[in-house]
């Protein structure tokens, strides 16, 4: 009799107890999911967030063999740093063909500038001793008038005239061959003026040439453009690589976050909204972050094939829009997120 009171009794506080611990558990569930409802009343979350970094792919310019790789996989590398260096034998020996002929035209043109000189000054002398031509041809002439009348008077002999008529013809032979000299000089001075021009618009010609080489031989060492981590190593001294092949990645320290959110969360966001940031990767840890700008539309149509619902049956999808969020502390930790992780960001309406 006592053993059946005593299983009856416990068998009451185990009813007591059940009933206690489910009392307990809709109590907290209807706290909770009240605290839910005010919690997504009065905030926006949304899971579909990564973390975003610029990963820039780094491409050869020119076509060569490797000779240096001076980066490690996964390495920090500053803005400048050298990463790749391309045999420059091919490139320097253009070069240096290039500027052999910047030189070369250099001397053309000092050559052509004296002889613009020379041509000038003789020209001048010729001048001057036209000049003296015309003043014996008019000295002769009158010598020779002066015999005519002294012979037709008697008062010199046909010699003498005819020795004075010689040397007036000779004057008039020195006095046209002196103008067909200056017409040839002046001939002679405008081709070798002419020449100047030609031959600087020849030095110009080949300095571009020597720049564009000297531009290619700059492509055979390949730098860093920003400070940022190098991605994964693929190449080895010795490869062959051509022009426009991609060799390596490099991953910027820049991060920020880009959270997903549903079209009907947009109107509680506004740019410069504080939010809270939680990676998957950190545990217990709260990021603060401000929006920084909302896209202009939505995900699906920055897509490579955009959506056109005017084609075929159409299924209305609730859109999302990229909202971009800044990091505001700057730790370790933040240091350890990684581009494509992934991020839950909650945002309390204003």
């Amino acid at each position: 009799m006592v053993k059946i009171k005593n299983e009856t009794k416990r068998n009451k506080t185990f009813h007591i107890l059940i009933t206690i611990i489910a009392c307990t558990l809709v109590v907290s569930g209807v706290i909770l999911g009240i605290w839910f409802y005010v919690f997504n009343r009065n905030h926006e979350e949304t899971n579909d967030a990564q973390v975003e970094q610029y990963v820039t792919p780094i491409m050869s310019r020119i076509t060569g063999y490797v000779q240096e790789v001076r980066f490690d996989e996964n390495q920090f590398v500053h803005k400048g740093d050298t990463l790749v260096v391309i045999d420059n034998r091919e490139y320097k020996s253009k070069l240096n063909v290039a500027l052999a002929d910047v030189q070369n035209a250099e001397q053309n043109n000092v050559v052509a500038q004296k002889n613009a000189i020379n041509t000038a000054s003789a020209t001048a002398i010729n001048e001057a001793q036209l000049e003296a031509a015309k003043a014996n041809l008019w000295k002769t002439k009158l010598e020779y008038e002066r015999y005519k009348a002294l012979v037709s008077e008697e008062a010199a002999t046909s010699q003498q005239l005819e020795k004075v008529k010689a040397d007036y013809e000779s004057a008039q032979a020195h006095f046209s061959e002196m103008k067909n000299r200056i017409h040839s000089a002046s001939l002679s001075t405008s081709v070798a003026e002419a020449n100047v021009p030609t031959t600087q618009t020849n030095i110009a010609s080949k300095q571009a040439v020597a720049d564009n080489a000297a531009l290619f031989l700059s492509y055979t060492v390949i730098t860093a453009p920003y400070d940022g981590w190098v991605g994964k190593r693929t190449l080895q001294p010795g490869q062959m690589v051509k022009e426009g092949q991609s060799l390596l990645s490099i991953v910027s320290k820049e991060k920020w976050i880009t959270a997903n959110f549903k079209e009907t969360q947009l109107q509680y966001l506004t740019v410069g909204q504080e939010v809270e940031i939680k990676a998957d990767a950190i545990n217990d840890k709260t990021f603060v972050g401000t929006i920084a700008s909302l896209s202009p539309a939505s995900g699906a149509r920055f897509s490579l094939l955009p959506p056109d619902n005017a084609t075929g049956n159409f299924v209305k999808i609730e859109q999302r829009i990229p909202v971009r969020i800044q990091l505001k502390e700057q730790d370790k930790q933040t240091d350890f997120l990684r581009a494509g992780m992934n991020i839950t960001v909650v945002a309390a309406h204003k």
